[in-house]
């Protein structure tokens, strides 16, 4: 099922990158950006990751990003070292589970257009080692944002419409994340 405004998503239980188990349950009360990203080494995913840590001090109190990648727990694990302390939940969906159930997009039209039109925007993740090798993992995968409130309901929902990393715009997240 696509996510819509109104649902209430089921349960996600997946490793961080440490291979604990997370349960989205946990941040009941909390306003929350789940995000649906690429894999692990994905340049333009780590720098949207960059951006929120260089950033995170914007977000409102009772605010939690969850990033999962389709990639396996120890090349996810390997890569987000890199970041140091990140700030917010990174979870490994090695087995594509909740990218199939919620409709997340995989298309090579919309990774050509990224790499056409935002190639150059990725410059400062790649000086940082955010290369996408070993491909472990879907490279054609479009991403998806979702806001959830504190009650859980899905408030806003943005899956990638001109190519496959096309984000809710961070002011939007700082807005949301701060309840304005």
């Amino acid at each position: 099922m696509k996510i819509k405004v109104g649902d209430k998503l089921d349960e996600i239980e997946l490793p961080d990158i440490n291979g604990n188990m997370f349960k989205s349950s946990s941040t009941k009360g909390k306003r929350v950006l789940l995000t649906f990203y690429r894999i692990a080494g994905c340049s333009f995913c780590n720098l949207r990751l960059m951006e929120f840590k260089k950033k995170s001090d914007e977000f409102g109190k009772d605010f939690v990003h969850i990033g999962i990648f389709h990639s396996p727990t120890d090349n996810l694990n390997r890569t987000m070292k890199k970041h140091g302390e990140l700030p917010f939940k990174i979870l490994a969906d090695e087995h594509f589970k909740y990218f199939s159930k919620y409709k997340v997009e995989r298309s090579m039209g919309k990774v050509f257009l990224a790499m056409l039109f935002k190639s150059h925007k990725i410059f400062p993740a790649i000086f940082k080692g955010f290369i996408p090798m070993p491909i472990k993992g879907f490279f054609d995968i479009a991403v998806t944002d979702v806001f959830i409130n504190e009650k859980g309901i899905v408030v806003d929902v943005f899956y990638a419409k001109k190519d496959s990393v096309d984000h809710f715009p961070f002011e939007k997240v700082r807005a949301f994340s701060q309840g304005i």
